[in-house]
């Protein structure tokens, strides 16, 4: 199987939200076609569905995901169908030709091309179907299947990124020590969390919660030049220039990053805490461990920009 990177332009997209069986999509891409049509739009690509939950964890019919398709003109949305932005990224990609019933192992082998450590993701999968089962064969069926994706060797690139101010290197006020807990670890079994064993005791009762707030410093970035960005093209918005505090980059004035991760198991002697959802390097200081409380960390109605929805969806189901 060959896999490619490429540049996926801007687009405005027509959505509708679904959960329920896959086999309802087609239904739905041709509700959607209908109503683009219906107002004079003209079609620009082919339909892609967005996949936020997979087959393997989730019954049939509770699989959640969103067909779209972009277009040209102009358009107000309404109850059922949404207008969204589908911004300029890159992705990893490859053509699938057969039936959709095939595809399911391209998905593994993706993944593991991303976990190997070349590319990292920055939203839900998603495949762009290329033909119509109704007008060719099962075995002429054209899919292509697409990760948005980071690629490594751009992390910390001084061209992906705009200094809009450069404030003193040295700077008068207070400074603070961080030292770290523990590392990131990643091996072929997963990732973990492998705690400094002074800091091992701090581990009790963590067990009894589902999931943990892990508060990492961004330290491959740790320099003066990166602290001193205050505005970027963000990998999951290439030509859109936001503040480092409207971005969820490593390079900021203090590189601490912080991401909520599902906790599979705890070894309270090693200090070693498996976890799933974990988007950092192998060795990577960990500086705070902090347990996910709902009533404290979510929020009900969360509001997010039109051109984050296709990537950072509101809800997106958990691994």
């Amino acid at each position: 199987m060959e896999m490619e990177l490429k540049t996926v332009e801007e687009n405005q997209v027509a959505s509708i939200s679904h959960i329920g069986p896959v086999e309802d999509m087609g239904e739905i891409i041709g509700e959607l076609a209908g109503w683009i049509m219906q107002r004079g739009l003209q079609i620009t690509q082919p339909p892609f569905v967005v996949y936020y939950t997979s087959p393997l964890d989730v019954p049939p019919q509770k699989m959640e995901y969103e067909v779209g398709i972009a277009f040209e003109g102009d358009a107000n949305e309404d109850e059922r169908v949404k207008i969204k932005i589908m911004p300029k990224h890159k992705v990893l990609f490859t053509l699938h030709k057969g039936s959709y019933a095939e595809i399911g192992p391209i998905y593994a082998e993706m993944m593991q091309q991303i976990m190997a450590g070349k590319y990292e993701m920055i939203g839900a999968p998603r495949e762009a179907y290329l033909n119509n089962p109704g007008e060719v064969p099962e075995n002429e069926l054209l899919t292509e299947v697409i990760f948005p994706v980071m690629d490594l060797k751009d992390c910390g690139n001084p061209e992906n990124a705009t200094i809009t101010e450069n404030p003193e290197e040295s700077q008068e006020g207070s400074y603070y020590k961080i030292s770290p807990i523990g590392y990131v670890k990643r091996n072929d079994m997963g990732t973990y969390l492998e705690i400094n064993d002074k800091y091992i005791p701090g581990l009790k009762e963590l067990n009894n919660f589902s999931h943990v707030m892990v508060f990492w410093w961004a330290d491959k970035i740790e320099n003066t030049e990166y602290q001193n960005m205050l505005q970027t093209y963000p990998p999951y918005s290439l030509d859109r220039q936001t503040g480092v505090f409207a971005t969820r980059a490593e390079y900021r004035p203090n590189p601490i990053s912080v991401t909520t991760c599902k906790i599979k198991d705890i070894d309270a002697k090693t200090g070693v805490i498996n976890v799933m959802g974990m988007d950092a390097f192998d060795g990577t200081p960990i500086i705070d461990l902090k347990p996910y409380i709902p009533s404290f960390d979510r929020v009900k109605e969360p509001k997010l920009p039109k051109w984050l929805s296709f990537l950072w969806p509101e809800w997106m189901h958990e691994q």
